[in-house]
């Protein structure tokens, strides 16, 4: 099971009910089923989406998969953190995927996150060379990176970490960009040839932030939310000026079994690279030690391995 920045997130959040089992970016083996259950039997490998819209209701038939009331009531018990989870029959039925024999385990624990990826981008109407920002070069960054670059646009990354900065280059980013070191709106204008970006990709957000992202955005263009925040949810921000450049703020929050089936594919054929963004692997007992180094940025994907 792969560690996601909202789990650590909840581990902080005083809202969240605590004692918690997380875990959301599940792979493994059946060990067991219900009666009930035909597409599946013991010894298949797997991959399992946590919430599964019933894609009949007002939200999902506008392709809100993530505001569907099953959706949000849905889940897997208890979280990927553990030896054994249970499955739901919702979540069998259009929530279990089978992993090919070519990829593993790890590789398809990617499925989740890269989905959410997915449905995110399915939001925006992205042409070929348009110019687009992702603020935040971690993991999910490196996603949004290489999809981007599926579609044949240009990502432009900015992180204030030099050392993610200089991984997103040696990863491939053509244009990567530190504020701490570098005037990056000038930047930014330099390579759009005074545009500016056609989408900007928020993978952190803050107040900050979000108002820096108005001057790499072109008119008409869109910025994507795609995170929470962590301490202050309440933001100024100049309305008239989204008003008169008509500029687009989009939230992307989760995605759907249908994306889990699209992650999956991208990731057996390899046209995304998911290895090289897993930099530390813990046993079950250890993962207090994966807090510290996802809070310190000192690593990208960690890896749970429950039977270590």
């Amino acid at each position: 099971c792969g560690i996601c920045g909202s789990d650590i997130k909840k581990i902080f959040d005083d809202k969240v009910k605590k004692p918690i089992v997380l875990g959301h970016e599940v792979t493994g083996d059946v060990v067991e089923i219900g009666s009930g259950v035909k597409d599946f039997k013991v010894g298949d490998r797997v991959v399992i989406t946590h919430h599964v819209p019933c894609f009949n209701c007002q939200y999902c038939r506008h392709e809100n998969y993530s505001m569907c009331r099953q959706f949000k009531s849905t889940n897997i018990y208890p979280g990927g953190f553990s030896q054994y989870i249970r499955v739901p029959k919702e979540n069998v039925s259009v929530g279990t995927l089978k992993i090919d024999e070519k990829v593993s385990y790890e590789e398809a624990s990617f499925s989740e996150p890269l989905a959410c990826c997915l449905y995110s981008l399915q939001k925006i109407k992205l042409l070929q060379k348009d110019f687009v920002v992702i603020i935040g070069l971690g993991t999910i960054g490196l996603l949004f990176y290489q999809l981007i670059r599926n579609k044949k646009a240009i990502p432009i990354g900015i992180d204030i970490d030099e050392n993610r900065v200089d991984f997103a280059k040696k990863f491939g980013f053509d244009f990567a960009l530190n504020p701490n070191k570098e005037n990056v709106t000038e930047e930014i204008l330099n390579i759009t040839k005074g545009i500016g970006a056609d989408l900007v990709i928020l993978t952190i957000v803050n107040e900050k932030i979000l108002n820096q992202s108005l001057s790499y955005i072109r008119d008409g263009g869109k910025i994507l939310i795609f995170a929470g925040a962590i301490n202050k949810e309440i933001v100024k921000i100049n309305i008239n000026e989204l008003y008169r450049r008509e500029i687009s703020i989009i939230g992307g929050y989760s995605s759907s079994p249908k994306h889990l089936s699209q992650a999956l594919e991208l990731i057996s054929d390899k046209d995304i690279n998911v290895k090289n963004l897993i930099t530390h692997r813990f046993p079950l007992e250890e993962i207090e030690k994966t807090v510290e180094l996802i809070v310190s940025r000192k690593a990208y994907k960690i890896i749970i391995e429950p039977w270590k």
